[in-house]
């Protein structure tokens, strides 16, 4: 399943591919996401902007890590409430 987030230059939606799910225990995730333009852009302490679907809750998840070779960012959360809970849904694809 791919993860809708919001692009902030120009406002565009755009989607991206989660390459790894990791559950790190049961109410914490990890996921390497494919995505190029934010992982070239990124920098220590960056986060972004996340929606689960088009007119889903927008929340912010810390970038943990990031490969501008590969064009991935890492982000790892807690399921904590609805939105962060859908999205302990996803899996890889």
């Amino acid at each position: 399943m791919e993860i809708t987030f919001k692009h902030t230059k120009g406002g565009e939606t755009l989607m991206f591919k989660i390459l790894k799910k990791e559950e790190l225990s049961e109410q914490i995730t990890l996921f390497d996401i494919e995505a190029g333009d934010i992982a070239r852009k990124a920098r220590p302490g960056n986060f972004f902007l996340l929606r689960t679907h088009e007119q889903g809750e927008r929340v912010p998840l810390t970038i943990a890590d990031f490969d501008r070779d590969r064009g991935t960012i890492t982000t790892v959360f807690q399921k904590v409430g609805r939105t962060t809970n859908h999205l302990g849904t996803f899996n890889e694809g």
